[in-house]
């Protein structure tokens, strides 16, 4: 299938979903408030306007820390209508990883939810902090021109090197993320989007909510995994798709299966995507809903590139390349092509625009071939029939409840305690956890005996997000 680029910004293709039917409900929140494709823009340039007021101009940064909620979404497409470039942070980001982000950012705005700013307002007590009740109030519009390659959002994430940094997106790879899974999955304005994910990641935000809202359906926001508010919008609004991490999966199994089943009614398709799905547990899912569990891959630096469809399927698969991607396996040593597995390169609409790093594009970005390449730091294999399967990965990289860790972040934390002389941090498998931290620690001489390892655990984890938090401390 080949890739239709629509060529113009994501606000503006959501805006002309609401020209086309503007009473349509677009976002249903789990506490009943519903927004129509009109009120959604309606608000969103009210909250442009806001920027506006507050300094944003073209080019500028707004920085978004929020739970799922309406007023995410509202704030973000209002930061694009500002012409900012949104950096888009997790909500459970906390004290030294918060500080370093917007050191490193300098925003001109920061919006946050008030559960955000109650946490951390000593670490916000110097910005610009514009809260749900302030978005909700804005007021007029405003609009800024903004060209295909600006700045458009940008994620904190580890590089090939592993260790925490901007990763740049343009308007035009924001929407390549998007709409090459919208043409393959065949989403449309009959379709109602289960979100589950956090907005903050891609699967949530691209996969699951995006997805949903510039095909002109409806998209039904948790503000997080609830199995008893799943049961009721569910009832309610009947869900054709969800996009989850396994987890979400492999608890609503357990939990209820008859619910599955009735789930299954609805459903036209599910998709799992941000972790290792076990193929028994998609077998599973498959049993017992009669319809098809997906697989998505991707990553920061290039969202949804991967993907399985209702009409090409295979357990245990990632998929193939959606619309527009190429995709290219080598030795990873020496980047020659191989058949069958390898590293997997790739080049496509959703690539990112750059780091800020010189150094890390050098070490990301590859020619082969006359091309240049994205390296995903994955070991894939390929079959004959043209489906790709995880193998492994190169860059160093463990996750928790899907969400990314990477142990450099956490080995720069352990040393800077005045006790610690090395530090390395690797992987522990944990079931369906995935995999938990564990630091190795080599104290210093004159600190052996006189420093435990739970306060060296606990230096650390006050330092980091709850799915960041080493679990185990042992000195060597």
């Amino acid at each position: 299938m080949e890739y239709k680029d629509p060529n113009k910004p994501l606000h503006k293709i959501i805006e002309e979903r609401a020209k086309e039917r503007p009473d349509k409900v677009a976002l249903v929140y789990e506490d009943g408030r519903k927004l129509t494709y009109s009120q959604l823009i309606e608000k969103s340039k009210a909250v442009a306007k806001l920027l506006y007021e507050n300094r944003v101009r073209k080019c500028d940064t707004v920085f978004l820390i929020m739970f799922n909620r309406p007023e995410f979404v509202i704030g973000l497409l209002g930061a694009l209508y500002a012409g900012a470039r949104v950096v888009i942070v997790d909500a459970l980001t906390q004290k030294e990883d918060l500080a370093f982000q917007l050191e490193d950012s300098s925003p001109k705005v920061v919006l946050a939810d008030k559960e955000v700013v109650e946490r951390e307002g000593e670490t916000l007590k110097d910005y610009v902090v514009l809260d749900e009740e302030a978005l909700n109030k804005a007021e007029g519009e405003h609009e800024v021109v903004v060209g295909y390659e600006d700045d458009a959002r940008v994620f904190y994430y580890a590089g090939i090197a592993g260790r925490t940094m901007q990763v740049i997106h343009s308007h035009k790879s924001f929407v390549g993320a998007i709409m090459p899974l919208v043409q393959a999955e065949g989403i449309n304005e009959n379709d109602v989007s289960l979100v589950t994910v956090p907005l903050t990641h891609v699967l949530g935000l691209d996969a699951a909510l995006l997805s949903a809202l510039v095909s002109g359906g409806t998209a039904l926001l948790l503000k997080k995994f609830n199995v008893e508010k799943i049961k009721e919008m569910s009832k309610e609004y009947k869900p054709t798709y969800m996009v989850a991490v396994p987890l979400v999966y492999q608890t609503l199994m357990k939990e209820d299966e008859n619910f599955v089943k009735e789930l299954g009614k609805s459903l036209r398709w599910a998709m799992s995507g941000g972790a290792y799905l076990p193929p028994d547990d998609q077998k599973r899912w498959e049993e017992l809903t009669g319809k098809p569990l997906l697989q998505v891959y991707g990553m920061t630096e290039a969202p949804q590139i991967f993907a399985t469809t209702p009409q090409k399927h295979k357990i245990g698969s990632l998929g193939f390349p959606l619309p527009g991607v190429e995709a290219l396996l080598v030795d990873p040593e020496t980047l020659e092509p191989k058949e069958d597995q390898g590293e997997l390169l790739v080049r496509g609409p959703q690539v990112m625009k750059e780091y800020p790093d010189p150094e890390e594009n050098a070490k990301a970005f590859v020619e082969v071939g006359g091309k240049l390449w994205l390296r995903t730091g994955d070991i894939l294999a390929k079959d004959e029939e043209g489906f790709y399967y995880f193998r492994g990965v190169r860059k160093r990289m463990l996750k928790y409840k899907g969400y990314p860790v990477f142990p450099r972040d956490l080995e720069l934390i352990l040393m800077k305690h005045p006790c610690v002389e090395e530090a390395i941090v690797e992987g522990e498998p944990a079931g369906e956890l995935g995999q938990i931290p564990v630091a190795k620690v080599k104290l210093k001489e004159e600190c052996k005996g006189k420093v435990s390892e739970e306060e060296i655990m606990n230096f650390v984890n006050q330092r980091v997000a709850a799915y960041k938090k080493v679990r185990k401390v042992m000195f060597i």
